[in-house]
């Protein structure tokens, strides 16, 4: 199935969690954040939370700096 990761369109494995697709992409889980469809899934539903086809996932990396 396709979503689209931060405007890139990305190919998954149905069933997909956010988890698996985190592993998928090789993004380390520390510092970031999810939002699928405009709405934050928290840390905690992860392995939990489906991924579904078309759906738009925005993943926020924090950064230092100043």
């Amino acid at each position: 199935m396709i979503v689209n990761i931060n405007n890139q369109s990305q190919e998954v494995s149905e069933n997909s969690s956010v988890k698996s697709l985190l592993e998928q992409l090789d993004v380390i889980s520390i510092g970031i954040a999810i939002a699928i469809n405009n709405k934050v899934v928290s840390k905690e539903k992860w392995e939990q939370t489906a991924l579904q086809n078309d759906d738009d996932i925005v993943i926020i990396k924090a950064t230092q700096g100043g």
